[in-house]
């Protein structure tokens, strides 16, 4: 993407982004018009109403560009965590900006506020290194909620950009800081280890942090090309499990087609990278795909390890993806719903966790 193309794309948001700040007060509110979209086999019950509980507390700017789910398909209880997205510079970024103000007892958001302006100077090193966008997790278990997860997205496909240590090294302080972490050293080399590590075609795609759970920075190492190349950088990063209880899984999806590339997630803390792997799984076409059709060898290969509940999987592929008119409060709107990636998580020497991360964009001022 040349950057004329990448301001028009940031314009064309904004317009959206300022039409659907009038179409909800709440996260929350959003979703309850979206309800009867989202198949009861992925979200209801309880689990849907500890959603609604927690995004009724989140401000409308933080959907205005789209939300997405976190599905535990391995899991039968009907829930979803959920991920929203902000855009330093946006108009969206300047209500969460206002709405953190009148929230003095919520810490993360003022951590993010400065996490937003620290991405919008024109002279820190965030700048131009890290994507407009950084991403937010919403647990809905336990209660009381814990703060949000905080990603950022580190750049590596725009023209004339290329990732150093250096560069890694700037995100991973932005992270600690906004997480509410005192710096260390030790965890930051062993975070740029993974950089080092990976071959010469993948990137780190994601850093990020999670402030409610026990300290680590989750480091996504993104566009490894096959089980092979997967498997080397694990070794090469010391990755503490065994290589042989991932490959023969991986392996085998391979053998399906089921993807054209993947990204490793590893967790790194200050004594080293930690035996939890997370692997995801991205098909031929880009990542926003609209059409189950390209995901059709993934669900099949999955479906087949008997490690997802049927119900889920046939859920994912029979309803979610897909685009139609959903009736707002400021009239019509155009609901875009697709998958973004599956992600398997080796816990010990078992592939046990299968979870689905999908998205929904919602475009106001749509006419039939």
């Amino acid at each position: 993407m040349t950057a004329t193309e990448a301001t028009e794309v940031e314009r064309a948001r904004a317009a959206i982004e300022e039409h659907m700040l009038a179409q909800a007060d709440s996260v929350g509110e959003l979703l309850e018009q979206f309800k009867g979209r989202i198949p009861a086999a992925l979200i209801d019950g309880a689990g849907w109403n500890r959603l609604v509980e927690r995004a009724n507390s989140l401000p409308i700017s933080l959907a205005t560009s789209g939300f997405g789910f976190e599905f535990r398909l391995h899991e039968a209880e009907p829930s979803a965590d959920l991920g929203v997205a902000l855009f330093q510079g946006s108009p969206s970024a300047m209500h969460f900006k206002q709405w953190a103000q009148s929230q003095p007892e919520d810490s993360y958001a003022a951590a993010v506020v400065d996490l937003l302006r620290e991405m919008e100077r024109d002279r820190i090193s965030l700048h131009g290194i890290a994507h407009a966008k950084l991403l937010l997790e919403y647990d809905i278990d336990p209660e009381p909620f814990p703060d949000p997860g905080i990603f950022l997205y580190p750049s590596a496909d725009l023209p004339g950009e290329v990732q150093t240590t250096e560069d890694l090294s700037d995100i991973t302080d932005a992270v600690v800081g906004a997480c509410g972490w005192a710096p260390d050293t030790d965890e930051r080399r062993h975070a740029e280890r993974l950089f080092e590590a990976k071959p010469p075609s993948a990137h780190v795609g994601t850093v990020g942090g999670f402030p409610g759970r026990a300290r680590a920075l989750r480091v996504g190492i993104t566009h490894l090309k096959n089980t092979a190349e997967l498997t080397s950088f694990l070794k090469r990063a010391g990755w503490p499990g065994r290589c042989e209880d991932v490959a023969p899984f991986v392996g085998d999806l391979e053998s399906q087609n089921a993807f054209d590339y993947l990204a490793a997630h590893l967790d790194v803390d200050a004594d080293g990278v930690r035996p939890e792997l997370g692997v995801s799984y991205y098909p031929p076409s880009a990542q926003w795909l609209k059409d189950i059709q390209p995901w059709a060898n993934l669900i099949d290969g999955l479906g087949a390890s008997g490690l997802a509940v049927p119900e889920k999987m046939a859920a994912i592929a029979e309803s979610w993806v897909g685009t139609e008119a959903v009736f707002g409060r400021r009239g019509m709107m155009l609901a875009v719903r697709g998958i973004h990636h599956f992600k398997t998580t080796l816990i010990g020497d078992r592939v046990e966790a299968v979870k689905a991360y999908v998205f929904c964009w919602l475009s106001g001022g749509f006419t039939p």
